[in-house]
């Protein structure tokens, strides 16, 4: 059974936490945002969809029951969570240090490459299930 875990409910306040917490960080060199920022609120907003959209597969029951899948999701799991650690803790208004900061921002860009992986394997699911084309 797919671990789908919802944390839609921290994008409204990572979003403002975002900003002033790890705002001074590098952008990667491949992203085109401006700020770190930036980044890791795009980041969380893209995990956000592709959980939505997992969860919303499960329901239908059209995930497949195979072990890559269910590695590229547990795989997106760990690499997110001090990214949906650190939105917990400050919806929660804990105070957190320099180090699990530094931590968080080190991560991203696996989380990153992660939830692109699992997006990846989505898009093939979606063209398995395609109809054919009806020809002329």
């Amino acid at each position: 059974m797919p671990i789908v875990l919802p944390r839609l409910k921290f994008l409204t306040l990572f979003t403002l936490m975002v900003g002033g917490a790890i705002g001074c960080a590098s952008v990667p060199a491949n992203s085109q945002h401006d700020s770190f920022a930036d980044y890791a609120e795009s980041v969380f907003r893209h995990q956000s969809t592709v959980l939505s959209r997992l969860m919303m597969l499960s329901e239908a029951e059209q995930l497949p029951d195979n072990e890559a899948f269910e590695n590229a999701e547990q795989t997106m799991h760990d690499a997110c969570q001090l990214l949906n650690e650190y939105a917990e803790r400050e919806s929660d208004g804990e105070h957190m240090g320099l180090r699990f900061k530094a931590k968080v921002q080190a991560s991203i860009e696996g989380c990153d490459a992660s939830i692109q992986k699992m997006e990846a394997l989505m898009s093939g699911l979606d063209q398995e299930q395609a109809p054919p084309h009806a020809h002329p």
